[in-house]
């Protein structure tokens, strides 16, 4: 699957595919398979956020293959969310350390990511941050990371 071809729902798939079998997650689900509860954890739940054309230095988001100018490519940035939920609020050290052994576990996994990441064709460069805190669901407070990967899309 080529860039022009490139959706947000494949880009969303194949970060839940690649980053929901790393070591000690426990589920994943992609924006199609999202559910209202938390039964397992650590959890991963992916999906889209944002996304928006690029500019280049020509001044203009679209650029040409090689081709004539009719032939030309749109470039995109299409950021996704990965919310990794880890524990459920109780003991802050056990809490804490559960969130950071699966976090440096997905960082790990990103790290790995080269040319043509999470095997998908058209994608020029992606970045990723992460930031914790905790997020109320059902009057309980989870431990959560949120991922941040942001795609360049041609």
């Amino acid at each position: 699957m080529g860039g022009r071809d490139l959706t947000t729902a494949a880009i969303c798939d194949a970060v839940e595919s690649v980053l929901g079998a790393v070591t000690g997650i426990v589920r994943s689900e992609s924006y199609d398979e999202l559910t209202e509860g938390i039964q397992d954890v650590p959890l991963l739940q992916v999906w889209p956020a944002s996304g928006a054309p690029v500019s280049t230095d020509s001044g203009t988001h679209k650029f040409t293959l090689g081709g004539d100018d009719s032939d030309f490519t749109i470039q995109e940035t299409v950021t996704i969310y990965a919310d990794l939920i880890a524990k459920q609020r109780a003991h802050i050290g056990e809490d804490m350390s559960k969130l950071v052994t699966a976090l440096d576990n997905i960082c790990a996994e990103l790290r790995k990511q080269d040319c043509d990441p999470f095997d998908l064709e058209g994608l020029q460069s992606f970045q990723w941050s992460w930031v914790t805190g905790t997020m109320e669901f059902a009057k309980q407070l989870y431990l959560r990371a949120r991922f941040t990967l942001v795609f360049r899309v041609f």
